[in-house]
């Protein structure tokens, strides 16, 4: 996966949680962020990423890495 391919991920994520780029700048993302990260350019750090989906969902990383239990 790209750097393009995953910002479209995330913004598909953004939308899906129905938050818009005025919310984000309302928790503190600076105004040029989501487009940078969603259009996948580069010029942001991790820690930016992190900020960016956290404000999103402040739960998001919670179900990173975990897989769905099977029912037996």
């Amino acid at each position: 996966m790209d750097r393009q391919e995953l910002g479209k991920k995330i913004e598909t994520l953004r939308k899906e949680c129905g938050v818009s780029t005025y919310e984000l700048e309302q928790k503190g993302i600076h105004p040029s962020l989501p487009a940078t990260i969603e259009k996948g350019q580069k010029g942001y750090s991790m820690d930016s990423l992190i900020k960016y989906l956290n404000a999103i969902d402040e739960d998001i990383f919670l179900s990173v890495g975990k897989k769905e239990k099977k029912k037996t």
